[in-house]
């Protein structure tokens, strides 16, 4: 049986085929979770991973059709599928869109999987090979499982991919105990659930990797500092840079694992600010998060030569149309080296959603404008117009010629890696902030 996958980024329809080939070649994201998926397939399978500059051909020779999206991308999954559904094809769905709304994606499948796909996914690919696929499979836990699936021994049949790419991805941990309301990932079935993968396990992986530079797609590296700072000191004599996800709380408070961070390669930590209110983080559960603890995190990180790119979400109940100016200052005070901009959006199956939904606060049910740009609810203390605008004008302000030139500049200082990650990381708050009007 051949089976193609085909993720959520080569659901993108809008970028020019020149720029899809050059984002492709920097992207860490491209095939990732269909490498996992390729990973747990039964060996006889022959697997291909759909590329995002590859165009996709319905007429292809394929048996099965797996497809992963998330929210923002379900209009354009479901064209996808319906299109290779009229030709015979069969087609799986899942990711966080489908795990939300199974019944929904069930209309356009012939099967869903509600969780994570990777403990159902070889029961999956049995049933079809049986033509006894089942309309809804739900995941079960990793617990008691050896091992996380690992990427490292995937063997692409389709020589058309083979390419260069300078960022390669890897993940150790999976879920988030966390659930901050806004959060799809972990509300959806087994999301927030913590799992580890054995720390020699993702080491092996690493050294088998080509590229020097890599991105950990954990959610988190700070949810168990002992196993990551047992991961950081293995990866010091594998002499590779990284970029990673971390909370406020563990980074202010634990040194010794900043320092291993550095230690081990890190050039750039990620982290979810959201906001400068205490009230609305308490509000949406972020727990992790303690304003006054934003610029010692700032500082530290920096004093151990890593970057820091925050993200920021604008809507909250208790956000006024000062909300956009105040933020920009505080940014600014706290020297960060990249931002990343978003209105708050309310994905199907999260408490926001349930919350907004059943105040009447739901604007549209037209999936891809839950892109984190576009206001799909009704502000409290704001209009709809206002949150556009004032995201608008904060990604301008914040990306401003000068002042990108002089976050890129100051990177420098913190070495050719980092000062790298900047430039990346601001030309992608760039593309990622802006609305298409």
């Amino acid at each position: 049986m051949r089976i193609l996958l085909i993720g959520e980024i080569c659901l993108d329809f809008t970028s020019p085929p020149l720029l899809q080939s050059f984002l492709s070649t920097f992207s860490y994201r491209s095939t990732f979770n269909e490498r996992l998926i390729a990973a747990v397939t039964p060996n006889k399978q022959a697997v291909e991973i759909l590329e995002k500059n590859r165009e996709i051909n319905f007429n292809s020779n394929h048996d099965l059709v797996h497809i992963v999206f998330g929210t923002s991308a379900a209009p354009n999954a479901y064209r996808v599928a319906d299109g290779f559904r009229e030709k015979g094809k069969t087609v799986v769905l899942s990711g966080n869109h489908p795990s939300a709304l199974p019944e929904e994606a069930r209309q356009h499948a012939d099967a869903v999987v509600v969780g994570d796909i990777l403990t159902v996914w070889p029961r999956v690919v049995m049933d079809a090979e049986k033509n006894k696929l089942q309309p809804f499979y739900k995941s079960f836990s990793f617990k008691n499982k050896p091992v996380l699936p690992s990427a490292k021994n995937i063997v692409f049949f389709s020589k058309k991919e083979k390419r260069v790419r300078f960022v390669n991805a890897v993940e150790a941990t999976r879920g988030c105990p966390d659930k901050c309301v806004f959060c799809q990932y972990s509300n959806i079935p087994g999301g927030s659930t913590f799992y580890t993968r054995p720390v020699e396990d993702v080491l092996e992986e690493i050294s088998l990797t080509k590229e020097k530079l890599l991105y950990f797609k954990d959610l988190s590296m700070t949810i168990n500092p002992v196993y990551t700072k047992k991961l950081f000191k293995g990866l010091k004599e594998l002499n590779k840079r990284f970029i990673c996800h971390g909370n406020v709380n563990v980074l202010a408070r634990d040194e010794e694992l900043v320092r291993l961070a550095y230690e081990a390669g890190c050039i750039e930590w990620t982290i979810g600010f959201e906001t400068f209110s205490q009230t609305t983080l308490n509000s949406v559960h972020k727990n992790s998060n303690k304003v006054e603890e934003y610029k010692l995190v700032v500082d530290r990180l920096h004093k151990y030569d890593m970057s820091v790119v925050g993200t920021f979400i604008f809507g909250f109940d208790n956000d006024t149309p000062d909300v956009f100016e105040k933020t920009l200052m505080n940014i600014e005070k706290l020297g960060l080296d990249g931002a990343i901009f978003a209105v708050l959006t309310p994905y199907p199956g999260t408490p926001l959603f349930k919350k907004l939904n059943e105040e009447g606060r739901i604007l549209t049910r037209d999936w891809s404008k839950y892109n984190r740009k576009d206001v799909v609810f009704e502000p409290k203390n704001m209009t709809k117009e206002e949150l556009e605008n004032g995201l608008s004008f904060v990604t301008d302000e914040f990306n401003s010629l000068g002042k990108v030139v002089y976050r890129i500049l100051k990177g420098f200082k913190l070495g050719f890696y980092p000062a790298f990650a900047v430039l990346a990381g601001n030309l992608g708050s760039i593309r990622v902030g802006r609305r298409k009007n």
